[in-house]
């Protein structure tokens, strides 16, 4: 599922790849992250735990 409908991915998937950039940037599990989490690492706001620097 390739998706920027945010509740409709966190309603389905028990995974969650993250990409920027044309690069994965993580792998997050909807149940430990909230949508704004999501989409902070989308747009390089946050970082997820155990990246260090931003793709």
């Amino acid at each position: 599922l390739i998706s920027h409908n945010m509740p409709h991915v966190f309603e389905v998937a028990d995974r969650i790849h993250i990409h920027r950039l044309g690069r994965r940037l993580c792998v997050i599990k909807p149940s430990e992250y909230s949508m704004s989490d999501a989409v902070a690492f989308m747009t390089g706001a946050k970082l997820p735990e155990g990246v260090s620097e931003a793709v």
